[in-house]
């Protein structure tokens, strides 16, 4: 693991997801990349009076003095972080913020995009179409999303990884141990069965012999109940689950798991971290 991209849309939000960008550099020894993308407005030939012509053609400059302004805050957070020796530079680019990302991470040879997700829905956000759930589910390195109000301790001691026991998985099991060994974590390998039945909890006995030895513990973990969403909640609690690992073609599953009653919010999903992982 040698470079990190850190998308950011110079929000609290975004600077918040940063603390765990420069924790991953500090522990691989990478460097981290910030990307700042504005989109240009498009004026054409429309006759626009003098002052608002002037306003538009001034966006270029806003977007480069609110880009300038917005380094020191990241210096200075890595600096209060106790990171200030990892390598970061920093890049503002124009166009649609999706294109550019995936874009600059094939051409920077990305490792890893760590994004923050803005708003009080937290994941919610994230699979209903925003632009993080795009980066999550169109990039071909794996992605951290971080919710605004996650609490970061500097630790990562706890990963749960939601499998259906496909081959996929196996290998998605190995990258994200060998991604997250440095941190000497708790992986915890979970199948929710709303069915109750024996099967499941073979399939997963004979899950753990194909995935074999690992480079951190693992737990194999068969889960019962009659919501799926209440389950695998009362897991996440339990275990003080810092991350959540999927393979992005399970991007359904995971959207129903966090999907929001019109009666109750999942408080606790919306501070969970997502990874996402390609097969």
């Amino acid at each position: 693991m040698k470079k990190i991209l850190f998308p950011t849309d110079l929000s609290a939000a975004a600077n918040h997801a940063f603390i765990y960008a420069l924790q991953l550099a500090d522990k691989w020894n990478a460097s981290i990349t910030t990307i700042h993308v504005y989109q240009e407005m498009q004026i054409g030939d429309v006759h626009l009076p003098g002052n608002l012509y002037n306003f538009y053609q001034s966006m270029d400059l806003y977007a480069f003095e609110n880009y300038r302004d917005s380094i020191p805050q990241l210096v200075k957070l890595a600096s209060e972080s106790g990171y200030e020796h990892v390598e970061v530079r920093h890049m503002l680019e124009e166009g649609e913020v999706v294109e550019v990302v995936l874009e600059t991470a094939q051409k920077e040879e990305t490792d890893l995009i760590v994004m923050g997700t803005t708003g009080a829905r937290g994941l919610k956000e994230v699979f209903l179409g925003s632009v993080a759930g795009e980066v999550l589910e169109n990039a071909t390195c794996p992605v951290l999303a971080v919710p605004a109000k996650t609490e970061f301790d500097g630790r990562i001691d706890n990963i749960a990884y939601a499998t259906s026991y496909q081959e996929e998985d196996v290998a998605a099991m190995k990258r994200l141990t060998a991604l997250f060994g440095s941190f000497n974590p708790q992986l915890h390998c979970v199948n929710v069965d709303l069915a109750h039945t024996e099967p499941i909890v073979q399939q997963m006995d004979q899950f753990q012999d194909k995935v074999g030895a690992t480079e951190v513990p693992v737990s194999y973990k068969v889960l019962e109940g009659t919501d799926m969403k209440k389950a695998l909640t009362d897991f996440l609690e339990a275990e003080k689950v810092d991350i959540i690992a999927m393979l992005t073609h399970k991007r359904n599953f995971v959207q129903e798991l966090f999907n929001y009653s019109k009666t109750k919010m999942m408080a606790y999903h919306a501070n969970t971290p997502v990874l996402a992982l390609h097969p």
